[in-house]
């Protein structure tokens, strides 16, 4: 008995090094914003500190280091502290999210270059600098090929090794849009309102599907078969990743440049509208919606059941994904940047930035800091009332994170010791 306690006991001790990386826009591959790591409301604020930059980068995490763009370059954090440990200056503005795969970080920027940094210690790798324009999507690292698209519309595969491209696909306008890859098959929007679907190996179409002239900045998710997009011609759109086909719309008041997040049948998506959806993903049908006081322009987490996401009004917002309620919130700040990006998520610590370049790291806890009354009245639009939990600022003093388990490890030693008292 002594020796299964303290092999639980142990496993316990070591589980927090063993967080899932978030290496890219939306996690994975085809971009569900979903994580196993479970971080849990209400947040507490472990840490924050500031780039001394603006930017319009999500943060990613991995092997406990937050890497983000900004207008100075490529910056490397300390996932445990904020502490920086390096920087590296790029000719252009880094306003997308870079990739981390097998220790080089990878990132296009507005100078029309492309970039693979050493992870450890932010030395330039290679430069790719024939790009006739602007990198303007995030990138995304599948084998040994890299997965942008540019303002011109171009669509490239750059080899991992060289960043020389294997090949590359002009579609019809500029690419905003990250492009997501399942199964052998890169999905993509374009600026004329059209969702591509090409082979990941040679660029071939596979089928095309055109929707309004509204741009489609919003990245796909790809999950059951189908590829779920928005537009900013207000809707989402769900269509077959195989044959292309409609399967619905769903329409909302405004445009949807959020990229959607997808659990459990599920996809959640914000709208300029101030609206979060939730909406079935076999039917198209409204599950619930949050009322926010802001609009929302930036894609979701999900861990534990909870979808995390910012708003213009400068707050992160914690909802139960079930229902809608709102479980936790907290603001970030007073001035016009200081609404966050995408968020992160590994292991019981979620990441936030906002586009004033400060960064934020969060971790599970009990107790919230003092309550923020917010301007507007956010309300969640379901079948049943929902249960609003106090808002709460970074300006309060934190608890530490993680007491909840000191507590059970705790509860472990205890028993350890009556057992062997007993014996």
């Amino acid at each position: 008995m002594k020796r299964i306690i303290y092999l639980v006991l142990f496993l316990m001790l070591v589980s927090p090094a063993l967080a899932g990386d978030w290496s890219m826009f939306k996690k994975e591959t085809s971009h569900s914003g979903f994580t196993t790591d479970a971080v849990s409301p209400p947040l507490v604020l472990k840490w924050t500190t500031s780039l001394r930059e603006d930017t319009d980068s999500s943060p990613v995490v991995v092997g406990d280091v937050v890497y983000i763009g900004s207008n100075y370059g490529v910056h490397a954090l300390d996932a445990s502290t904020g502490r920086e440990l390096w920087r590296n200056h790029t000719n252009g503005f880094v306003k997308t999210v870079p990739t981390v795969a097998d220790g080089v970080v990878y990132v296009g920027t507005e100078d029309k270059r492309f970039y693979a940094f050493d992870a450890k210690t932010g030395a330039i790798k290679w430069v790719y600098p024939n790009a006739t324009s602007v990198f303007s999507s995030s990138p995304l690292v599948v084998g040994n090929l890299i997965y942008v698209g540019a303002s011109d519309g171009t669509l490239y595969a750059l080899d991992t090794r060289t960043g020389e491209p294997v090949w590359s696909e002009l579609s019809a306008r500029g690419i905003e849009s990250s492009p997501a890859v399942a199964d052998g098959i890169v999905y993509f929007g374009n600026n004329r309102g059209i969702i591509l679907a090409v082979d990941a190996a040679s660029g071939d179409e596979k089928w095309h599907h055109e929707t309004s002239i509204s741009e489609i900045k919003s990245a796909p998710a790809v999950a059951y078969g189908t590829v779920f997009v928005g537009s900013n011609d207000g809707r989402l759109y769900a269509i077959n990743s195989t044959r292309g086909a409609l399967k619905w719309t769903y329409s909302t008041g405004s445009n949807i440049e959020a990229s959607p997040s997808v659990k459990d049948g599920v996809i959640f998506v914000g709208s300029k509208d101030t609206g979060f959806y939730a909406i079935d993903a076999e039917t198209g049908k409204l599950k619930w919606r949050y009322q926010a006081a802001g609009f929302i322009d930036a894609s979701s987490a999900i861990s534990n059941n909870v979808v995390y996401f910012g708003s213009k009004n400068n707050f992160i917002y914690a909802l139960d994904a079930s229902t809608g309620s709102l479980l936790w919130r907290n603001l970030t700040g007073s001035r016009d940047k200081d609404d966050i990006t995408s968020p992160a998520i590994s292991g019981n610590m979620l990441y936030a930035v906002t586009h004033s370049g400060t960064v934020y790291g969060y971790s599970s806890g009990a107790q919230a800091t003092p309550a923020v009354t917010p301007t507007v009245k956010e309300t969640a639009v379901t079948t049943a009332t929902p249960a609003v939990s106090p808002a709460v600022t970074p300006t309060g003093t934190p608890r530490t994170s993680g007491f909840e388990y000191t507590a059970l490890v705790l509860l472990i030693t205890v028993l350890i010791r009556r057992r062997s008292g007993s014996n």
